[in-house]
Formats: C-alpha cells, sequence, structure tokens
C-alpha cells in the first residue's frame, strides 16, 4: 500500500482515532474519499446498474463515517442512478449534511434527498436554469452556485472553501466513480477508505480509465479492518499536488 511498508491489520478504533487526530486544511474540510467495490474492482453491472457488494458490518461502518463527518458529497450521477438517501441508519449518530456536485442542475425534483432531515446543498455552476432553480428551493434545496473550472465542471477547490465557510470541516465523498477521480486528480483527497466485497463481477471500475492523473496517487501507510466477509483498506492519500 505505501511506498515502505505492507498493509496492516487494525480496527475501527484505529481508523476514527487517525481521522479525529488528523489536522484539518486552513481553508477547506477534511476529505475523506469512500466507496464499496467488489475483489475484482467494480462497483456496478456492467450496464451500470446498482449492485449490493457490502454485508451488514461494512454497511454499519458507512453509516458510522457518515455520522462522523459534518458532510456527504456524491455527484448528481449518483442521485439519478441510485436515488439515495445519504442518512445514517445502522449506527447511532446524527446525519450529515447532504451536497450533491451538480453543474447543470439536473438533480431531479422527486429526489428522496429533499425528505432529508437536511434539506440538500446543490453545488452548480455560475448559471443553473432559474426554473428548476425554483422549484428546487421551493422544495427546501440550497442552491450555491460556483464559478467553473478548465473542464467546465464545477471548481472544487471553490467548492470546497464554500463547503468550508459554511461550517463544513469534514467531508465524506462517497461518489460516484468520476467524482473520486476528480478529487484524487485536483489532489483534494486527504484520506481513502475502502471497503471490498468478496464478488468478482468484471463490472464497471471504481475509477474511470486516467487521462492525467501523475504522478498517481498512493495510499500511504495503508490499513486493513475485517468486517465480517468484506475487508476495509484505508490509509493517507499522498500526490505530488497534496503535498505542493
Amino acid at each position: 500500500m505505501g511506498s515502505r511498508s505492507s498493509a496492516k491489520v487494525t480496527n475501527l478504533t484505529d481508523f476514527f482515532d487517525a481521522l479525529t487526530r488528523s489536522p484539518r486544511p486552513p481553508h477547506r474540510p477534511l476529505v475523506i474519499l469512500a466507496w464499496a467495490q467488489t475483489l475484482d474492482g467494480s462497483v456496478a453491472w456492467p450496464d451500470g446498474r446498482p449492485l449490493a457488494i457490502s454485508g451488514a458490518a461494512s454497511r454499519q461502518f458507512t453509516h458510522r463515517l457518515r455520522a462522523f463527518c459534518d458532510g456527504i458529497l456524491v455527484g448528481v450521477g449518483a442521485v439519478l442512478a441510485d436515488d439515495p438517501r445519504l442518512t445514517v441508519r445502522e449506527t447511532p449518530g446524527d446525519p450529515p449534511q447532504p451536497i450533491v456536485l451538480d453543474t447543470y442542475l439536473r438533480f431531479p425534483d422527486r429526489a428522496r434527498l429533499l425528505a432529508h432531515p437536511r434539506s440538500p446543498w446543490l453545488l452548480t455552476g455560475p448559471a443553473p436554469p432559474p426554473d428548476h432553480r425554483q422549484r428546487l428551493m421551493a422544495q427546501g434545496a440550497r442552491v450555491l452556485p460556483q464559478p467553473l473550472a478548465a473542464d467546465g465542471r464545477v471548481d472544487l477547490p471553490a467548492a470546497l472553501a464554500t463547503l468550508h465557510r459554511r461550517g463544513i470541516a469534514t467531508l465524506m465523498v462517497e461518489g460516484g466513480p468520476t467524482v473520486h477521480a476528480a478529487f484524487l486528480r485536483a489532489g483534494l483527497a486527504d484520506w481513502l477508505a475502502v471497503t471490498i466485497g468478496p464478488q468478482l463481477l468484471g463490472g464497471l471500475p471504481a475509477l474511470p480509465p486516467a487521462r492525467h492523473m501523475a504522478p498517481a496517487p498512493r495510499l500511504q501507510d495503508g490499513r486493513v479492518i475485517p468486517l465480517g466477509e468484506d475487508l476495509l483498506v484505508w490509509g493517507r492519500v499522498t500526490s505530488a499536488a497534496a503535498s505542493a
């Protein structure tokens, strides 16, 4: 996992203690990338349909991590595909603030997130469609326009600065793959927590093919925690951009 040591077997207390002790960046949240994948790195069926990967212990961990964080972020693609609730149900704790990265404001006006105990924040481009914006705001959503990056998508550093100003000190990024890759490519991932199920599927990969991600981000001093039939692999993420 790391460049000088093999992965060590630890426990969830070690994981959450490490996050608690981790220094907070001065102008953005501490970012934890989290996803579930099969043993061969798949996160969905080959045609994109959602796949049940995690066992009970992994689900409990995921919900505990949600409760630990101030905010939880997904891309609008995950909302359109899965219609997630992003609540805390498998363990005690309060739900984090749900946040959706949505450049063109495609967020559906019947999404389950609109019934979340904390109304969702939608990070959009600078000119979201006004009629759709009003419909969503009428249901409680907060639309937060952001500048665009060179690739035409929401500028991640600006978006994270906005979240930090709004009190988000720890941010769990649940995906999907394009969002995870964007955070890694930008050097904005501090920690990684991946639960791995025993399935071999040959489905959609956890990360899309990279165009420009050199030098590749690495997991520093990786750790492994058995969670029932699953494994949790976790550690710090290091990259040239993150350490600059």
